[in-house]
């Protein structure tokens, strides 16, 4: 049975810089904890002058290092944060983020609480196979920070300036010499007060002093209740915390489906609704292709299939309206799966030739996914070898998915799918509506391959001040291909190659950037660079600069000629992005990919579930396009080859 060991640290009692609301929001957190009904706690509480940096740290190694696979360690943390700056290439922003322990302020008192330090100590019981996670309510807790806001009127901030007696020794990471893939550590979940620019603030609320962060935080999970995933809990957090606070934004970094204090997948839609201090809000805008207002998103799990229309796109988000119902004030505190359900994203046009009846078949399948439109009898193009279909116009936010053209041929029982940018495809059998309809799932999958793949801001501004770099290890070769490809090559010996990939900024502002490694398998996944600010003029390295090792597919043998592709692409904007709708998994023949029927498979990926237009509906995507501005693509094509 699954047990949470916690150690939670509240700290007020500063020397010489006070604060009043940590141990209020300890003490609120360790009562929620002791109520609950399910696993069974041990909690370890380290208040004021008991938190030490060796109390601090004996916690973390001794009391969180007690939990194996299958438990929960959570750290929650209230007090001072602190920032310096570094000449680390793994910290993006170029500077270093660090807990303030109780003894860390007085004069020629212990170092801080390094960020490298903290996360070496978490994701090294998070490798055990414990679910952990970190609530850090203090100024700069979402990484490292470059500079101040003022906060609302009375509100007291969480942070404490770099003293000179801080300085530490760098952590030494773990680096693998050899030539094989060093398996992906565990991590650990972290819910941040703050972006790593931002000051976090505490004030009165509700009648005590209580940090923004931990207050909305507690409040959203009374709301939601024990099985929240992280992602619906971060939504309304963040929304409360906006309200109090319009300088303060909250951080999630880790998955948006696993369950809060267990990490167990919770199916999920990667779009939500919320109410925010603009109105009604759906995390998805013009950088996920979101094209312009008169878009619907329907509720999920309605049976009155309630709908939302797009008034206001902006980049990272749509404001919207309800159509035809009022919410009441308990729907205006909670967050509401919906997908997208009149033309949010274009169609993908199949073509189908073969057998009659098994045309008509497939026909009727796709038919009922909006991803999806049948297209009039004539070729459909071929891509060409770097992926860009050729004889068509290059592919824009607007109309990528529009220019995308599938074809379907049936006959003997087997339907074969092609014209994507992917790999070949197997054939899929054909007999019943369900093999039709899976048929109309893998085009389905296919149409948001691309639709991520081909996602371009038509403003080229932020787009033409960033770019993606692949440099040569000592492991493999490099080269540059006639049509702009990057070939590695495996090494003589069988070694895949190694080689680091940096995101480059020359914004003139910090950015926020996550980086996609779509597959010729028809899979996205951010796992590289999974959401994060880089500073102007500095680069954000994936894997925080440790190689990146490329591979041949499992089932590919790795024989001469053999090779696979892979599309990296990095999607910049000023805000974060929700980046749920970016994770796909694999195409799969035995695996549902979440494109038809229900929310997407827990653990599945962002594929995107597309429902038909609810009754009385009919409203296409319409008006005038959306703004162009604060966000911007780049990307790059990796070939990697025996």
């Amino acid at each position: 049975m699954r047990t949470v060991y916690a150690l939670l640290v509240g700290i007020d009692d500063y020397p010489g810089r006070p604060l009043r609301g940590c141990v209020n929001d300890v003490r609120a957190a360790e009562s929620r904890l002791r109520s609950l009904s399910g696993p069974a706690t041990r909690i370890r509480t380290l208040y004021d002058a008991e938190a030490t940096r060796a109390a601090v740290l004996a916690g973390l190694e001794e009391h969180l290092g007690q939990s194996g696979p299958e438990d929960t360690a959570l750290l929650w943390f209230s007090g001072h944060g602190s920032q310096s700056p570094t000449a680390d290439p793994g910290e993006a922003t170029g500077w270093s983020q660090a807990l303030v322990c109780h003894d860390s302020l007085v004069p020629g008192g212990q170092p801080v609480l390094r960020d490298t330090e903290l996360g070496a100590l978490l994701d090294g019981i998070a490798a055990r196979g414990t679910h952990v996670v970190a609530v850090l309510d203090c100024c700069h807790s979402g990484g490292a920070t470059r500079e101040d806001a003022a906060g609302p009127p009375g509100a007291a901030v969480r942070g404490a300036p770099w003293q000179p007696w801080w300085q530490t020794a760098a952590v030494a990471g773990a680096r693998d010499g050899g030539g094989t893939q060093v398996p992906e550590p565990g991590r650990h979940v972290l819910l941040a007060a703050c972006r790593p620019q931002e000051l976090a603030h505490e004030n009165v609320v509700d009648g005590r002093v209580r940090g923004y962060f931990s207050h909305a935080l507690l409040g959203a999970l009374d709301r939601l209740g024990p099985t929240a995933a992280y992602g619906e809990l971060h939504a309304l957090t963040e929304a409360r915390v906006r309200a109090l606070s319009q300088v303060q934004h909250p951080e999630l970094r880790g998955p948006e489906d696993g369950g809060f204090l267990s990490g167990d997948p919770v199916p999920a839609s990667p779009f939500l609704l919320r109410h925010t201090a603009w109105g009604w809000e759906v995390n998805c805008g013009a950088a996920h292709g979101l094209r312009s207002p008169g878009a619907e998103f329907t509720l999920l799990g309605d049976a009155g299939a309630r709908a939302v229309v797009v008034r206001e796109v902006r980049p990272e988000s749509a404001l919207v309206d309800p159509v035809g119902w009022q919410p009441t004030d308990q729907e205006r505190q909670s967050a509401h799966a919906v997908t997208p359900s009149a033309l949010a994203f274009p169609p993908a046009a199949v073509t189908l030739s073969g057998e009659t009846a098994a045309v008509r078949l497939v026909a009727k399948a796709v038919t009922e996914v909006p991803a999806l439109a049948l297209a009039p009898e004539g070729p459909a193009p071929l891509p060409s070898a770097t992926g860009v279909r050729e004889g068509l116009p290059l592919p824009s936010a607007h109309g990528a998915a529009d220019a995308l053209r599938l074809r379907v041929e049936v006959g003997d029982g087997r339907a074969r799918v092609s014209g994507g940018a992917g790999h070949a495809l197997p054939e899929l059998p054909l007999r019943t509506p369900a093999d039709a309809a899976r048929v109309a799932d893998c085009l389905a999958h296919i149409a948001r391959w691309h639709q991520i793949r081909d996602l371009v801001n038509p403003d080229p501004l932020l787009s033409s001040l960033v770019r993606i770099t692949v440099e040569e290890t000592a492991v493999g070769s490099l080269r540059h291909s006639a049509v702009g490809e990057v070939v590695c090559g495996y090494t003589p010996d069988g070694r895949e190659p190694q080689v680091r990939v940096g995101i480059h900024n020359h914004a003139g502002r910090h950015l926020w950037a996550v980086l996609l490694d779509l597959t010729d398998r028809y899979g996205s996944s951010p796992h590289l660079f999974e959401g994060e600010f880089i500073g102007d003029g500095r680069v954000g390295w994936a894997r925080r600069g440790e190689p990146v090792w490329l591979r041949l597919p499992p089932g590919r043998s790795a024989v001469r000629g053999a090779f696979t592709r892979d599309w990296l692409k990095v999607i910049v904007a000023e805000d974060e992005l929700n980046i749920a709708p970016f994770r796909l998994p694999a195409w799969s023949p035995g695996a549902p990919s979440g494109a038809r029927g229900s929310v997407a498979p827990a653990g599945g990926g962002g594929l995107l579930r597309l429902v038909a237009a609810g009754a009385g509906g009919g409203r296409d995507a319409g008006g005038p396009a959306y703004g162009a501005g604060r966000w911007g693509t780049a990307q790059l094509v990796v070939r990697t080859e025996v």
